[in-house]
């Protein structure tokens, strides 16, 4: 009896180390949002980041900032690809905007709640490979701002040694576009008629399209991306930029745009 009782205890031992053992359910854990973050361990530039969505109809969202010429860039925003999960490995088929025919597969590292790394294990475009030996790491997007994040909003640049010393307005619309307001030479405000400005926002990641920067002087379209933080009525953005600068901006939430 006693040595069926030990075979038994051994036998219930065995069945509880393999469910500890048992990997995460991968397909559910990957619905949702996903905002690059690091690129090989490090923080990558906050406009070079991109967003990833996995739906639960198998459709993966990417969006990200290209460059279109060399005098326009925008964020764009493709519905056009599908994926599968088999075993750790993402499975992503689909045709980019320009007509390109992509096939990735992503090996997950990791993957909980919060975050997402991941290898590249393949990356073809119109068949042709192209080696990617990083690894990525992606946040999972948790919270929704966009109630809080629209309406109207003036501020200035906090950044160390900026130019931009000048206040603005920006008022976000619920529909995804926004107007921006700036003083001229007679100290009017003036909505910027050719701003054609839209925004996209992934939980504290703002990214917006827009034309004709005002303060650069240059012509085309652009888009701008922004790490957004906001405390009752007073919002914060920060940006990583070239050569590790931290740019950024505060600015507090105000009835209505500006009335000269």
């Amino acid at each position: 009896m006693n040595k069926l009782l030990s075979a038994f205890i051994l036998f219930s031992l065995l069945l509880v180390g393999c469910k500890k053992e048992s990997k995460p359910d991968y397909a559910t854990l990957l619905i949702g949002q996903w905002v690059n973050t690091q690129v090989d361990n490090k923080p990558i530039l906050t406009n070079d980041s991109f967003v990833v969505e996995y739906r639960p109809d198998m459709v993966e969202v990417y969006s990200k900032g290209f460059s279109l010429d060399s005098n326009n860039k925008s964020w764009i925003v493709n519905y056009k690809y599908t994926y599968i999960v088999d075993g750790d490995l993402i499975i992503i088929d689909g045709v980019s905007d320009p007509g390109n025919k992509f096939h990735m597969e992503f090996r997950i590292l990791y993957l909980d709640q919060e975050i997402l790394t991941y290898s590249v294990e393949l990356f073809m475009i119109d068949n042709v490979e192209y080696p990617d030996p990083k690894i990525y790491t992606s946040m999972r997007v948790t919270e929704d701002l966009s109630g809080i994040l629209t309406g109207t909003w003036y501020g200035k640049s906090m950044t160390p040694g900026t130019t931009d010393t000048s206040h603005h307005y920006w008022e976000y619309f619920s529909g995804g576009h926004f107007d921006y307001y700036y003083r001229n030479d007679s100290s009017n405000w003036i909505n910027k008629p050719d701003n054609e400005g839209r925004y996209f926002l992934y939980g504290s990641y703002l990214a917006s399209n827009y034309t004709n920067d005002l303060i650069s002087g240059e012509t085309g379209k652009a888009f701008e991306c922004w790490n957004i933080r906001i405390q009752g009525d007073t919002m914060f953005w920060t940006g990583l930029r070239d050569g590790g600068q931290t740019a950024s901006f505060r600015m507090v939430k105000v009835p209505g745009p500006p009335v000269n």
